[in-house]
């Protein structure tokens, strides 16, 4: 089935682009980067193929795999063209967010969620926007001019993850359960990336290769949720 080729290809060129980008940023890693979010979006985009009855999740799946692919490459434009680093990061937050509205819609439309499990999973996704900020001295981090777009972020974050651990324990579905260990490797990447960025210490060699491991990891397991959803 094409989705397993375009996951071992991807798992390859992810691993390659690993390797290079611990050792910084730079125009040939970014299109190591693009080739390996090209490449979950396509597992994305095979899965819908060949479950055809589930369009409408994975439509919603593949627009956030795609907006994380514009996340991506600003992100990495950031690290490349300092002169312009704080459009670009604002930018790479931006796509993520939108890209993170379309994985919780994906979520709450497939498992059908009553109005009060979307409220509860939005209080505590709030609640742990603020303290994420709040708590930004005693992680030792500095967010300055970019603390409300860390605080819509994270609460956009904590929601997919919060309704996906929901749909896998209310569904016991095999996808769900996927996208859940998928969506919490997203969230551990952008903990360990909130460091990266706002703490000092943490621009690492090992510290990059973890992050960006972390993350395609989570992308490539929400991607495989679409080939398992019945």
């Amino acid at each position: 089935m094409p989705y397993y080729f375009t996951l071992a290809a991807g798992l390859i060129v992810s691993i390659t682009f690993l390797f290079y980008r611990s050792k910084g940023a730079s125009v040939k890693n970014l299109f190591f980067k693009t080739a390996s979010s090209l490449c979950y979006l396509l597992t994305m985009v095979f899965a819908m193929i060949s479950n055809p009855q589930e369009i409408f999740f994975g439509t919603f799946v593949l627009m956030g795999g795609a907006l994380g692919l514009s996340g991506d490459i600003a992100l990495d434009l950031k690290c490349i063209y300092h002169k312009d680093a704080n459009e670009y990061l604002k930018a790479g937050f931006l796509f993520f967010l939108i890209g993170h509205v379309f994985y919780t819609s994906a979520i709450i439309w497939q498992n059908q969620f009553k109005w009060w499990w979307v409220a509860v999973c939005a209080a505590i996704s709030i609640a742990v926007g603020f303290a994420t900020v709040l708590s930004a001295n005693i992680m030792h981090v500095h967010y300055g001019k970019y603390r409300r777009v860390v605080l819509a972020y994270s609460i956009f974050l904590t929601m997919t993850t919060v309704c996906a651990l929901l749909a896998a324990i209310v569904t016991h579905s095999k996808s769900m359960i996927i996208f859940a260990v998928g969506a919490v490797l997203f969230l551990l990447s952008d903990v360990v990336l909130n460091f990266t960025y706002f703490g000092r210490g943490w621009d690492k060699p090992v510290h990059i290769f973890v992050n960006h491991m972390l993350y395609y990891a989570g992308q490539y397991l929400i991607a495989a949720s679409i080939i398992f959803l019945k």
